[in-house]
């Protein structure tokens, strides 16, 4: 039976929003539409107005979303956890942790975790990310009001991870790099599952910090990545040529749109073309 929908992807950041609808055609992918636009502010009216724009400008077909937030957004960390707690405990060690917050920064936060690692001892490691839960009403109702389902909410860069998968398609380990403003994050991934993950706010060349995650995620899980795929607002052709001269050859600029057929709009976008990478997040959204 020949399974077919569409999603639209939509990526929420500080003062952009991205959208990219993709058809699924039985395991194929089609890239019909891909837009950027400035974002005024993450207000509930400010989303209707701007999400509503794009469905007239682009003639959105689809009425089904999957979001992705950047993670620069977000309260998140990467901590060690008893080994014998279980997922309620968890949930409500992170929610305690969370709600110390909210004494400094008036806000309330909704937690999520996921278990990256195993440690010697009676440890685990956790990556959990806690995001505003004033940023997730304002986006679950603009999309009601905008007549969409929103389905799924994940990380940016978890979205990246899913491009590599499903349209890259790696055979081997391989790490994703995501570099922009201030921050970069990394994780090493195994069989399209991620095993280790790390993030590090920095100031002045990437290059540095690019390198020292990529070597830190192999030293964490003990294993070899075969390719390093680098993405991001702030990745850039130039950063790569510096790695590949100064380290090896396994750095490369992430193109989320190859193994994807794309229609004419999308083939003649000005910003796509030259900056693909920025594009991978909501990409992966849309894959969803």
């Amino acid at each position: 039976m020949e399974q077919y929908r569409i999603v639209l992807g939509l990526e929420v950041g500080r003062d952009f929003l991205r959208a990219a609808e993709v058809e699924h055609r039985n395991g194929e992918y089609f890239l019909s539409r891909i837009v950027e636009r400035t974002l005024d502010s993450l207000k509930v009216d400010d989303l209707v107005q701007l999400i509503s724009l794009l469905i007239n400008e682009e003639a959105i077909l689809s009425r089904t979303v999957s979001a992705a937030i950047d993670t620069t957004l977000l309260d998140k960390d990467t901590i060690d956890v008893d080994s014998d707690l279980q997922h309620e405990e968890i949930a409500n060690f992170l929610k305690a942790e969370t709600a110390f917050h909210n004494d400094f920064i008036k806000k309330e936060f909704r937690p999520a975790y996921e278990v990256v690692g195993m440690k010697p001892g009676a440890f685990k490691e956790i990556f959990y990310a806690a995001v505003d839960k004033e940023l997730l009403e304002s986006l679950k109702n603009a999309c009601t009001r905008c007549g969409f389902e929103l389905n799924f909410i994940d990380l940016d860069h978890s979205c990246s991870e899913l491009t590599v998968n499903k349209l890259v398609r790696p055979s081997e380990n391989y790490i994703l790099i995501t570099v922009k403003g201030e921050q970069i994050e990394g994780s090493f991934c195994k069989n399209g599952e991620r095993a280790a993950y790390k993030y590090v706010n920095y100031s002045g060349e990437p290059f540095y910090f690019v390198t020292k995650i990529s070597n830190d995620l192999e030293s964490l899980v003990d294993d070899y990545a075969g390719k390093i795929y680098i993405t991001g607002s702030s990745a850039d052709t130039f950063l790569i040529d510096l790695l590949k001269k100064s380290t090896d050859t396994r750095f490369e600029l992430l193109v989320p749109n190859q193994n994807m057929l794309q229609s004419p709009a999308v083939l003649l976008n000005p910003k796509l073309n030259p900056l693909p990478h920025y594009f991978s997040s909501v990409i992966g959204a849309a894959l969803k």
